[in-house]
């Protein structure tokens, strides 16, 4: 973990260096950038069990308008039930494309754009994180509220797969609520994100089944090319991460988590 801050940190001093007058916006989903991260998570799941997690993340900007994203991490899982409790092994996968579309920037209130993304989450192989595969098509309009807060609205169409594609759950509309606040007078880069988020299946075995979260994200500035962030996550009704129905199987809940993280933009 050392050595990865260490790396982490010679690579954006080279990379400041270069562009001194670079100004990165890292509370903005939409903005085009080339960066990687990594960081520890804790979570706890709902019968006391819990896990440490490190995880990695990075993103390619593509041209002017596209990026991938993949993300993914290796965990420590300890059952406090089990004489041996503890198992580790790899966690669930992430990868996104997003697309963007004609947008303001300079709008102080206001409709600014939009973009399109396809969200593809992979269920991993440590219990909690072994649940369901994902795969989520929807667009993002942009909203400028004025007072350094912005609106960040991503309606999706969501569906799910056991582990391994094994079975096909439901498909239902999903909405990611992302409330950005970017005040300058708090602390270098400072940003504070306040995302509720929940998905309604209405086909298959999840019909009439939810799953939702709320996340609260605070971060800033290291240098102009190193950003901090934590965030905490809290879920609601079904956990998806977890939830198995091609096994008879007593569910794994997860219940809350805090991430800590550091990415270099280049």
């Amino acid at each position: 973990m050392v050595a990865l801050a260490s790396c982490s940190l010679l690579l954006a001093d080279a990379a400041w260096a270069q562009s001194d007058e670079r100004v990165i916006d890292a509370s903005d989903p939409t903005r085009i950038y080339t960066y990687m991260g990594a960081g520890l998570k804790y979570n706890e799941y709902t019968n006391s069990d819990h896990m440490i997690e490190f995880r990695a993340i990075g993103n390619i900007g593509l041209g002017e308008d596209d990026t991938i994203l993949f993300e993914g991490g290796y965990g420590w899982h300890h059952d406090l039930f089990l004489e041996d409790g503890d198992e580790s092994n790899w966690t669930n996968v992430r990868f996104r494309w997003f697309h963007l579309f004609d947008m303001n920037y300079d709008m102080e209130r206001g409709y600014r754009g939009w973009g399109t993304q396809v969200d593809v989450q992979l269920a991993g192989r440590l219990p909690g994180t072994d649940g369901q595969n994902q795969v989520a098509i929807g667009v993002m309009p942009v909203f400028a509220l004025g007072g350094d807060w912005n609106l960040y609205l991503q309606a999706n169409v969501v569906s799910a797969w056991d582990k391994k594609w094994k079975n096909y759950n439901g498909t239902g509309p999903g909405v990611n609520v992302q409330f950005v606040y970017s005040p300058e007078n708090w602390w270098p880069g400072a940003q504070v994100q306040i995302i509720p988020q929940y998905t309604y299946f209405v086909t298959s075995d999840l019909k009439g089944e939810g799953s939702g979260t709320l996340e609260i994200n605070v971060g800033g500035q290291i240098t102009p090319t190193i950003m901090w962030d934590i965030t905490g996550q809290k879920f609601y009704d079904l956990d998806l991460k977890s939830l198995r129905r091609d096994v008879f199987e007593p569910e794994l809940r997860n219940d809350w988590n805090v991430f800590l993280n550091v990415t270099t933009y280049f």
